[in-house]
């Protein structure tokens, strides 16, 4: 039996015939934000950043698509029930896994129950890309890649070439809602990233213009701020919750970006 976290109310969400415990923070009178966890897990990072978000005005949802709630860091044994999951094809097949729409009702029913205001979503790691499949829904106004990465994130570092990672006719169809409905994207990264090379935020520049607002952290060596060149998740794991650092920077921005889109006033950080 599946243990509840404390501080959140959690309820299950049913759609294109899967079924997921919905981790739930707030009472929907704030705008949503949807959180689609990382290969490791809902860790306490995770649940962390729900905390930060809530704090600062808006309901958050964290459906657990795999793995426990706040357990220890185990991406190896989470990616393993990932790659034999029909849910998940989408990683290994560059085809749109259920999953993804599955995300997308969820998404919607965010949006009813937070008086109709449109949402907000973050990717992280591998997946980063599905909020670019998200974005295809008017549900969606506000889309936040952090550190996306794929399969050939390695391969995409050697050569400087990259995709957006996700099926071609999804990647379409979100290029022309953002133009259609002037929908920014918000992406972060560390630049020593391998997972998320610098040619994949160039590659989304290139197609998004000026709608893609990217987000470059310096990991290199001796970075005046000590992060480890081989940093990768910006807004959870490599996170530091302190005045001026880059992490926190960024973070602050995503808030912004969801004030700004999702209706709220700017407030000083």
């Amino acid at each position: 039996m599946s243990k509840p976290v404390p501080g959140f109310d959690e309820f299950e969400f049913f759609a294109n015939g899967f079924r997921h415990r919905v981790l739930r923070k707030g009472d929907g009178s704030q705008p949503g934000v949807l959180i689609i966890q990382e290969l490791p897990g809902i860790t306490w990072e995770t649940l962390a950043l729900a905390e930060r978000l809530h704090g600062d005005g808006f309901t958050v949802y964290l459906p657990v698509l795999f793995g426990e709630p706040d357990s220890p860091y185990q991406p190896i044994r989470n990616l393993a029930k990932v790659c034999i999951s029909a849910e998940f094809r989408v990683l290994t097949e560059r085809r749109r896994g259920p999953v993804a729409d599955y995300l997308r009702a969820l998404c919607r029913h965010m949006q009813k129950e937070c008086g109709g205001v449109p949402v907000g979503a973050i990717g992280m790691c591998f997946t980063g890309g599905f909020v670019l499949t998200l974005m295809i829904d008017e549900s969606v106004a506000a889309p936040v890649l952090s550190q996306p990465a794929h399969a050939d994130g390695v391969l995409d570092y050697v050569t400087g070439k990259s995709t957006a990672g996700v099926p071609p006719a999804d990647f379409a169809a979100a290029k022309a809602r953002s133009e259609k409905a002037d929908v920014p994207v918000l992406g972060l990264r560390f630049t020593g990233d391998l997972l998320c090379p610098n040619a994949r935020f160039d590659f989304l520049s290139q197609q998004l213009g000026e709608r893609f607002r990217r987000i470059d952290i310096d990991s290199s060596l001796f970075n005046k701020h000590g992060i480890k060149p081989w940093a990768h998740s910006v807004l959870t794991v490599d996170f530091v919750d302190e005045p001026g650092h880059p992490t926190r920077h960024a973070y602050n921005e995503v808030v912004r970006f969801f004030r700004e889109r999702l209706r709220l006033p700017e407030k000083v950080q």
